[in-house]
């Protein structure tokens, strides 16, 4: 004979309810630890971003010692005189500290900052704002600038826009008049970009990588 007895028919409803009152409390933890996460992470993403970008700090200029500036002034004195053919200073190489360190020289060093990569060059410049601007003014803007510098199928030397950037936003092309990726030494000029076209023109080759820039110098 079974004795079993069956347990409450109020107990066996009870069951199912409890568990379904567990996993929806776990449901809301998850969902809770998600939400405050990604919170987090984006309150923590925005602060980065307005300390980068809106409130920089100036850059630690570049400090030459005696021997470098005496360097970088006999490479910058190559680049504004035509050398003799068998000068040895036809072939020029300058770094990126270098340049930095004449920019410093120059009252430039901690708003500006040049970098050299495989492309080309790039700079970062910070901008201050005039107070009387909505939203940043008295702020700090970081700008930054890319070219790509070759040699073009004429073998002459060739600059061209890569990229614009304010605080980290690429501004479109259409905005910078449609001008990335074109020769900025191509057709008629002021005579600032003249001047440079004139310096181009005396260029025989250009290597480009990480942090240096090796020119060599038509006769």
């Amino acid at each position: 004979m079974n004795t079993n007895t069956p347990p409450p028919l109020d107990s066996q409803s009870a069951a199912p309810s409890v568990q379904a009152r567990s996993g929806w409390k776990q449901k809301l933890l998850i969902v809770s630890c998600v939400f405050f996460g990604v919170t987090g992470v984006g309150a923590a993403s925005a602060a980065w971003w307005y300390q980068y970008n809106l409130n920089t700090p100036s850059f630690k200029p570049v400090q030459l010692s005696l021997a470098e500036q005496k360097e970088v002034a006999e490479k910058i004195a190559a680049l504004e005189n035509e050398p003799e053919p068998s000068d040895p200073a036809k072939t020029i190489i300058l770094n990126e500290r270098e340049i930095n360190g004449y920019l410093e020289q120059q009252g430039f060093g901690e708003t500006v900052k040049v970098n050299i990569n495989k492309s080309g060059l790039g700079a970062t410049i910070l901008a201050p704002v005039d107070e009387s601007v909505p939203l940043f003014g008295g702020r700090t803007l970081r700008l930054k600038v890319a070219f790509n510098t070759q040699l073009n199928e004429d073998k002459r030397f060739a600059l061209s826009l890569a990229d614009v950037s304010v605080s980290g936003i690429s501004l479109p092309n259409a905005w910078l008049g449609n001008i990335k990726g074109l020769n900025l030494l191509d057709g008629e000029s002021n005579g600032e970009i003249a001047g440079l076209r004139a310096f181009a023109a005396g260029v025989k080759s250009l290597n480009m990588r990480n942090g240096e820039m090796r020119l060599v110098l038509n006769d």
